[in-house]
């Protein structure tokens, strides 16, 4: 079976020159926008969900944005919440309460319909959360929309879905909560969406709605492990591992990745031996925009393979790292 990269690499018989890659983090849509960079693929765009379902919608909707969640929560907290008044002035309130809104929008929830049908025990509690929704919603700009009504507004208009995102593949993921369903459903009906499991697990509704699925075999890389005497002798030992897989021609220097959870302790070590040795080592620290004068963490990100041709991580005082040899 082709990988999703080659199968949208071919050239589409209706002439349509748009593919959309719709990604589950912002981990994942950085890393598609790079490899799409790096291969070339013009006309690529990379989007998460409710980023599909805006554009579709049209206008200037946009999905409702997490800080402005929390600052509409913030601006309800004088008004009458019935069973949450006694618990809306805690510190955790916020960022709880905007968690049980976007879990309840994205399951597709009418919280003042099951507020309105539920048990009397329970209905205290859920028109406190449904007058909390009036409220976020209210104090949310205009443009910001939940979940159901950018899908609402979406289905309206899903002829021009080839024209506006061409090619559909959904990459990453095990699941998608119950209310883009109906969306995918009806975006199917209008041009090719993909399903990307590679060795994931697909959800039956997937194959009910008639998504194409496209699988791959688990990987099983070789584990070798290394004890080290010293967090020097980590790095040598690692630099030796990159300059053999090099060397015999198993890996490329950018599908090389050498990472740790904490790695101030080799930095000083890594960047001698790096000078020692002559291999050029490419530093990366998670959270910061650009590197540091000093190598925080040495890392050259593989970009443009699929699995990691190589990847290492210590713990401890052990090295352990592992290659695939398909680079």
């Amino acid at each position: 079976m082709r990988d999703s990269k080659t199968k949208n690499s071919d050239p589409d018989p209706n002439g349509c020159v748009r593919d959309t890659v719709i990604t589950h983090s912002r981990l994942a849509w950085r890393r598609e926008r790079a490899r799409a960079a790096t291969a070339g693929r013009h006309g690529l765009q990379a989007l998460p969900i409710e980023g599909l379902a805006a554009r579709l919608a049209g206008g200037f909707l946009l999905p409702i944005d997490p800080n402005a969640l929390k600052s509409a929560i913030a601006q309800t907290l004088s008004a009458d919440l019935g069973d949450l008044d006694r618990i809306k002035d805690l510190p955790g309130f916020p960022r709880a309460a905007a968690t049980t809104l976007s879990k309840a929008w994205t399951a597709g929830l009418n919280l003042a319909e099951l507020a309105a049908n539920a048990s009397s025990k329970a209905a205290s509690r859920l028109a406190a959360v449904a007058r909390l929704e009036t409220e976020v919603i209210r104090h949310l700009p205009p443009s910001m929309c939940r979940p159901a009504d950018l899908v609402s507004a979406a289905l309206q208009r899903t002829t021009y879905a080839r024209v506006l995102f061409g090619r559909i593949a959904i990459h990453g993921r095990t699941e998608m909560s119950p209310i883009w369903r109906p969306l995918l459903a009806a975006l199917a009906a209008e041009t090719d969406v993909q399903w990307v499991a590679g060795p994931r697990y697909v959800p039956s509704w997937v194959h009910e709605l008639g998504i194409t699925v496209v699988e791959a075999p688990r990987e099983t890389p070789e584990i070798l492990t290394v004890s080290c005497a010293s967090p020097r002798h980590e790095a040598l030992e690692t630099l030796r591992w990159a300059r053999e897989l090099i060397a015999t021609g198993r890996a490329r220097p950018e599908d090389i990745a050498i990472a740790a959870a904490s790695p101030e302790e080799w930095d000083d070590h890594f960047l001698a031996l790096s000078e020692m040795s002559g291999l050029d080592l490419h530093s990366y620290t998670a959270g910061k925009s650009s590197p540091p004068p000093t190598v925080s963490l040495l890392l050259q990100l593989p970009t443009c393979c699929c699995a990691a041709s190589a990847t290492r991580a210590w713990s401890g005082s052990q090295a352990s790292f592992a290659a695939t040899g398909n680079s």
